[in-house]
């Protein structure tokens, strides 16, 4: 039993190693004010946070309709209600 714990908990340290060496800071942009953001990658670790869509149907069709990303929700969106 002790070496299936041991055997998991360096799985887990050599996973967490690899998910933080391959990371950068990168530079973000954003703008609009909207609940879904498309991400787009400018490349050279450059990315754009478009927020300007009220829901992930409108984002999606915009990410497949040729913007190199993926859709997310906007981490500094408030509800006014």
């Amino acid at each position: 039993m002790k070496i299936i714990i041991l055997r998991l908990t360096f799985a887990a340290a050599v996973l967490a190693a690899a998910l933080g060496f391959g990371s950068s800071a990168g530079r973000a942009g954003l703008y609009g004010n909207a609940k879904w953001c498309a991400v787009v990658d400018g490349g050279a670790d450059n990315s754009t946070w478009q927020c300007e869509y009220d829901s992930v149907e409108e984002c999606t069709s915009d990410v497949l309709a040729g913007n190199r990303g993926f859709c997310a929700l906007n981490p500094y969106w408030r509800d006014a209600k």
